[in-house]
């Protein structure tokens, strides 16, 4: 029986082989239509249910679909290679790329035609032949080529795969070509660097992080006189051997401190000469910032050394007896009085100036002149010491150095001995020259522990026995300067001077000698004496210095410098440099920078130039150098002034922050009438533009001096010849000279 019958049967209660009632039949009746219509309902709900189903199904299919397809997409276009799908006849079935500027040409143009069609004959051969063969194996054939792509050479590495997939009865290959342009140009770089390394000059080395040598080239090996493979994995004897360097600390305490080590080491030849090596050591990083490696360069500076010799003989020495000159001469004069200081013994400077000596210049020429000079200078070397300093300074004037005396009757028979020097006649072409000299003594510390000082009163006590009229000696007295009374009239006069202001100061321009452009101005302090007239700092100076009234002097002057740059911005005018000159009392007062820092913080125009003397470095060496560094560090320039004459070291010039050498008027007066003040020109010049400095010479009074200037690269000078020192307002701004 039909289920949905029974199911109704047993609803309305029927027995089995019962008989049904006409309300049971009728009920029953009922209730099988009730139970049709709930069948309908549950068949069109099933049928619907099927039929969403489906469309479901369908749109699922296509999603999947779809994110399939974008997948694809994305891993395509994020892959930096071209994808080349080739028939076995090399013809272009599909290209794909992530990076349409690395496509040599549209795809669009290529896809359907051959290789030979697009590349050129070598390229698509190569292709070909890599297509086939990929075929042929059944194995990935690879081949190297370069391409031009968008003006660029750029390298390739092809990878051809076969595939199972076949067009029109033919075979295909993907070809995927990868971009190695990078790592080609860095395998050329490393090349480069190889043959650089093992073929340099410099000795190179390679350390591992424990200082022991990775790998070192050949001239190393010459270096050290090492074998190569010897000393791998071993430490560098530079940095096991303290005694190739002078450093303070070894080498190795400074890298594991610094990490780096710049410094001179010696090295030995096979003829066993000891010769200079510039070594550098630098620390390499890995990409965590640790480090991984150390490189040292080792550098043969023997010729730079060299060099730096005669440059250094050239500044140092007379040109035309190669003695010291005024440079070696101060240095020297310096050294012996800090001697004599420490042993309490007593020392001399002996100041020779030649009589009639101008007069042999200008009847016999300067030939003979020159001859008389250098015969002069080989006589007083063979009667001086190995441990005396003789000197010439320029002209016929000469001086010598003398220690270690007990009292100063043996400066005088030093005397007597130069004196002697003289007594037989010089012997010069066909000419027998009678020529004697005068003599100025001073004695030191006794006079003065100040060089300057020595220097001056050496010079005077030879004038004084110059004026004596014949051939002799004299030692310098106090009465031959100012009497203790005039130095303290004068100081009293200086503080007079202060509080009424008696003080005022003048500019003298400077110039560019290229351009004619004024660049600058020299301060110059005045003094305005109500009995003397104008005082100029030459007389007051040292004075003011002596009793410490040079700072207040000073002060003044830059306070009115300040001052006038104001107005003279307040006016339109350009910005020029002021040069103010700077005491040694100044420079080694540990105070000084900080003083002037404090006055700068007031202005807003300053552009200022500081001019030291050479010898002013040398006293508290140190203080001064650390107030020149404070003073560059606030924009402050700095220049040497009167370059020559004082003391200077080569060796230490590079290490102060100078802007400036400026060379003394003394050598320039004398352009073309002294080829010594030529010389030492030529080699101030040369010496400052190794240090990278401007040169400026002061005291050009005429045209020949400044065409001479010009000529050997001097780039700014200042004089007579441009202009005398004037108040402010005569000073002309936008004038060309």
């Amino acid at each position: 029986m039909n289920r949905l019958l029974q199911r109704q049967l047993k609803r309305i209660q029927l027995l089995e082989n019962e008989q049904p009632s006409y309300n049971q039949w009728r009920s029953f009746i009922q209730l099988i239509e009730v139970a049709y219509d709930e069948a309908d309902q549950h068949r069109y709900t099933l049928e619907r249910s099927l039929n969403l189903s489906s469309e479901e199904m369908m749109d699922l299919n296509e999603k999947l679909k779809t994110s399939y397809e974008a997948r694809l997409s994305s891993i395509l276009n994020a892959i930096p290679d071209i994808i080349f799908l080739f028939d076995e006849d090399g013809r272009f079935i599909e290209i794909m790329s992530g990076r349409n500027e690395g496509m040599f040409s549209d795809k669009n143009e290529i896809i359907g035609k051959e290789v030979h069609d697009v590349f050129s004959t070598d390229l698509a051969e190569n292709f070909l032949l890599a297509i086939q063969n990929s075929i042929k194996t059944n194995k990935l054939a690879v081949i190297n080529y370069d391409q031009d792509v968008n003006g660029k050479k750029c390298y390739y590495q092809g990878r051809a795969l076969p595939t199972e997939l076949n067009i029109n009865g033919k075979s295909t290959v993907v070809f995927v070509a990868v971009d190695i342009t990078e790592i080609h140009q860095a395998q050329i770089q490393q090349r480069l660097i190889s043959t650089m390394f093992d073929s340099g000059q410099e000795g190179m080395l390679i350390l591992d992080e424990r200082l022991k040598i990775v790998s070192a080239n050949k001239a190393y090996g010459m270096f050290m006189r090492q074998d190569i493979e010897s000393i791998i994995g071993e430490s560098p004897l530079f940095i096991s051997n303290k005694s190739m360097h002078s450093s303070g600390t070894s080498i190795l305490d400074e890298l594991q401190h610094d990490h780096h080590w710049v410094g001179e080491i010696s090295g030995r030849d096979k003829s066993g000469r000891i010769y200079p090596i510039w070594l550098t050591i630098n620390k390499v990083e890995d990409d965590e910032g640790d480090i991984s490696h150390f490189v040292a360069i080792l550098t043969d500076v023997s010729e730079i050394k060299k060099s730096q010799q005669e440059l250094e003989h050239v500044a140092t020495h007379d040109f035309l007896t190669d003695l010291p000159n005024r440079v070696l001469f101060q240095d020297r004069l310096e050294q012996a009085v800090a001697r004599t200081l420490r042993t309490n013994q007593l020392g001399a400077l002996f100041f020779l100036d030649l009589n009639r000596f101008k007069l042999v210049n200008d009847n016999l020429g300067h030939h003979i002149g020159d001859e008389l000079l250098r015969e002069v200078a080989a006589r007083l070397k063979k009667m001086s010491r190995d441990t005396d300093t003789l000197s010439r300074l320029g002209g016929d004037e000469f001086t010598l150095i003398v220690e270690g005396l007990v009292d100063i009757s043996e400066a005088a028979v030093v005397a007597e001995k130069i004196i002697q020097v003289f007594k037989k006649t010089f012997s010069l072409d066909e000419y027998e020259l009678e020529v004697n000299a005068s003599i100025g003594i001073s004695v030191f510390p006794g006079d003065s522990k100040n060089v300057l000082d020595l220097i001056k009163f050496a010079d005077t006590a030879m004038y004084s026995a110059k004026a004596e009229g014949s051939s002799g000696y004299r030692f310098y007295t106090q009465e031959l300067s100012n009497t203790a009374f005039e130095f303290f009239s004068m100081e009293m006069s200086l503080k007079k001077a202060l509080v009424e202001k008696q003080f005022f100061v003048l500019y003298q321009p400077q110039y560019e000698i290229e351009t004619g452009k004024l660049i600058g101005v020299e301060a110059l302090v005045r003094w305005q004496h109500p009995d003397l007239g104008v005082v100029s700092p030459s007389k007051f100076v040292h004075i003011a210095e002596t009793t410490n009234l040079i700072g207040e002097i000073s002060d003044f002057v830059l306070e009115t410098c300040c001052l006038q740059q104001d107005e003279w911005h307040s006016q339109g005018h350009e910005k020029i440099v002021i040069a103010i000159n700077i005491s040694r009392k100044q420079l080694v007062d540990p105070d000084f920078s900080s003083h002037v820092a404090d006055f700068l913080k007031k202005q807003k125009n300053a552009h200022l130039e500081f001019e030291i003397t050479e010898s002013a470095i040398l006293d508290k060496e140190f203080v001064a150098i650390e107030n020149l560094n404070k003073l560059h560090a606030m924009g402050i320039l700095l220049a040497i002034d009167d370059f020559g004459t004082g003391y200077s070291s080569l060796e230490n010039l590079k290490h102060f922050p100078l802007t400036r050498l400026k060379i003394d008027r003394n050598f320039v007066r004398d352009v073309s009438r002294d080829k010594d003040d030529e010389a030492i020109i030529r080699a101030t010049i040369a010496l400052a533009k190794s240090f990278g400095l401007k040169v400026i010479a002061e005291g050009v009074e005429n045209a020949e001096q400044l065409a001479f200037l010009k000529a050997e690269g001097c780039d700014e000078v200042q004089g007579y010849y441009f202009g005398k020192p004037v108040p402010a307002n005569e000073i002309k701004f936008g004038v060309k000279v």
